[in-house]
Parts: structure tokens; C-alpha cells; sequence
């Protein structure tokens, strides 16, 4: 595979996470963690722990880094999977795929290595990306964040060799935060953080200001990684490159330009009840009282806090969780991907 090869399989790879996220937004509900929301003071912390870790990470033995890394891709995994599958199902499809990841890196099996790694991660990156959006992540904080490691990232990555001396500490390990693309003895890669934040910035664009804003966000984030690979093909830039340093300051331009065009950004729960149509053409705010009506009206017969799939306003199956009322939902001879949402308390 030619390094141009590569570089188009990466922005295919990228882009295909970021379709991922999308898609898990618009169709699957996370529940919501008991914590509160998210504050200016959550992404500053968050910002000194994304650009500490590394520095940590470095004075760690290699193989525990790589079992850190390993556990919390396949939590990840777990998470994002429980709710269209179940928990106890998401939980074996997790630990499977991140067996098969460790399994074939040690035995040195390198393509199916290679593919096993970058499916844990991309779904480990859609389910981080929708739980900070769902549970209240706004948009000014993504691009908040963003900004903030726009120059850490030039030092770590550009000028330093922080970045550099991470990724060669956990190279014989079987789990590395890299998205990578392999051929003919080299490999081209987009980090861990790149994918975060190429993703998370459509989905927070999404929740806070339309499906049109978001699709705006994916066109920014995937014109700046084609502009910087363009760069490292042609030999115009070399060794890492430091992706989140001209990302960071266009997701910031982009948030402001939506504040100032459209005001304030949507809550959460705005956004839930007043999204975009809804597959069957009726507005957002109709089909969210349908599903509630549909609640209502089944309740004298589930407990609080079963979750119930609900289809064309009528309740098809429960379950526990999410994920086991799909999975009845499709036991019972609906295919589709239904909405689910809680027996509402009694009052």
C-alpha cells in the first residue's frame, strides 16, 4: 500500500467513526451516569490529565500502560455496546474483541492485530464521544477543550517528543492509542486524542445547534486531517504532526461563528425533546410525547425504571436495561432499532 493509499484509508477510517457517532446519537439513548454536569472546572481538570498522563505514562512499565490502555478501550466498548445489545452480551462482545487484540499481538498475527485494535478503539472513541455529549458536555466546553490543547499538543507533538517517546514506549505492547493503518513496512496513524476530538466536536455541534451545524463540523475536522496528511505525503511536513494544533483553533472559530449566527446553544434536554424530525415525519416534540404517552400508559404494568422499546407510539417489548429491551424487542419479531426510554416514576 502507497503512503497516498494509507493516508485515504485513514480518512476513510475517520470518517467512518465519525458517521459512528453520528448515527449512535441520533438512535441510541445512554443512560445517564448518577454524576452532575459537566462545568468549566471539569475541563480544566480534564485538560491537565490529558496532558499529564502522557508524562506518567512514560515513568510506567510498558506492559502496565498497555493494560491500562486495554481496560479502559474495552470498558469503553462495554459501555457503548450495552445498550443496543445488553449488558452481560456487551460486556462478553467487549472482552472478546479485546482478547482477540491481545491474543494476536502477541502471537504476532499483525494484520488481524492491527484490525481488531482499530475496531476496539473506534468504538471505545463513539462510546467515550456520546457519553460526554449525552450526559451534558456542551459545545462551548468541546470547544473549549479543543483550544486548550491546540498549543499543548504543538509542544508535545511539533516541538517536543513527548507524543513520540509514548508511542515507541508502547509499541511491543498489545494495546496503543493509535487508529493505524499499516502497508509494505510503514504505517501511518491518527492518536487517540485526534479521534476524540474529531468526533466529539460534530456530535456537541449536533446536539447544540442542528443536524446542519454538525455536518459542518465533520466537513472542518476532515478538511484539516486531509490538509495535514496532503503535507506528510507530499514531504512537506515530517515526523509527527501535531493534528490537534490547527483542529483545535478551527472547532473554536466554528463555535464561535454558531454562537454568533444562532445564539445560545440548546440544552440536553432541549435537545431531546426538540431535535430534528423523527424517521415517521412527525416533528421531534410530537414523537417525544408519543414515547411518554406510550410510558404512561404502560407503567401499571412494569416498575419504575424498566426500560421499554417503543415503536410507531406503542410499546413492542421492556427489559432491564437498554439493551435487553432491543433485544426482546427483537425476540418478539421487530427488527428495526426502536426507542427506549424509562417507566417514568410514579407520582
Amino acid at each position: 500500500m502507497t503512503p497516498a493509499a494509507q493516508a485515504l484509508t485513514l480518512v476513510g477510517a475517520l470518517c467512518a467513526t465519525i458517521a459512528g457517532s453520528a448515527l449512535y446519537l441520533r438512535h441510541v439513548t445512554m443512560p445517564r451516569p448518577p454524576v452532575g454536569r459537566f462545568t468549566r472546572s471539569d475541563i480544566a481538570v480534564m485538560f491537565v490529565v490529558l496532558s499529564t498522563l502522557p508524562l506518567v505514562y512514560l515513568h510506567l512499565p510498558a506492559t502496565l500502560v498497555g493494560v491500562v490502555f486495554g481496560t479502559v478501550f474495552t470498558l469503553a466498548c462495554g459501555a457503548g455496546l450495552a445498550p443496543l445489545t445488553g449488558g452481560r452480551t456487551a460486556a462478553a462482545l467487549a472482552v472478546g474483541l479485546g482478547g482477540l487484540v491481545m491474543a494476536s499481538g502477541l502471537a504476532g498475527w499483525e494484520p488481524l492485530h492491527t484490525v481488531c485494535g482499530d475496531l476496539l478503539l473506534v468504538l471505545a472513541v463513539i462510546a467515550v464521544g456520546n457519553m460526554w455529549v449525552q450526559t451534558g458536555m456542551t459545545a462551548a466546553q468541546v470547544a473549549a477543550l479543543a483550544a486548550l490543547l491546540a498549543p499543548y499538543d504543538l509542544l508535545a507533538t511539533g516541538l517536543g517528543s513527548v507524543t513520540a517517546d509514548l508511542v515507541r514506549h508502547v509499541a511491543g505492547t498489545p494495546f496503543t492509542p493509535l487508529l493505524t493503518i499499516a502497508g509494505n513496512g510503514s504505517t501511518i496513524a491518527a492518536g487517540l486524542g485526534d479521534c476524540l476530538m474529531l468526533t466529539l466536536w460534530p456530535l456537541a455541534a449536533t446536539k447544540a445547534y442542528g443536524r446542519r451545524a454538525g455536518a459542518y463540523a465533520v466537513a472542518i475536522g476532515v478538511t484539516v486531517v486531509g490538509a495535514v496528511l496532503l503535507g506528510a505525503v507530499t514531504g512537506l511536513l515530517h515526523g509527527g504532526v501535531p493534528l490537534l494544533t490547527p483542529l483545535g483553533p478551527c472547532i473554536a472559530a466554528h463555535y464561535l461563528y454558531l454562537r454568533s449566527r444562532h445564539g445560545a446553544e440548546r440544552r440536553t434536554r432541549d435537545w431531546r425533546g426538540a431535535a430534528d424530525p423523527r424517521p415517521d415525519g412527525r416533528p421531534a416534540t410530537a414523537w417525544a410525547g408519543a414515547l411518554s404517552t406510550a410510558a404512561d400508559a404502560d407503567r401499571s404494568t412494569h416498575p419504575e425504571g424498566t426500560w421499554l422499546a417503543v415503536e410507531a407510539g406503542r410499546v413492542i417489548a421492556a427489559g432491564a436495561s437498554p439493551g435487553a429491551a432491543r433485544r426482546a424487542a427483537r425476540e418478539a419479531g421487530h427488527p428495526g432499532l426502536p426507542d427506549v426510554l424509562a417507566v417514568p416514576p410514579r407520582t
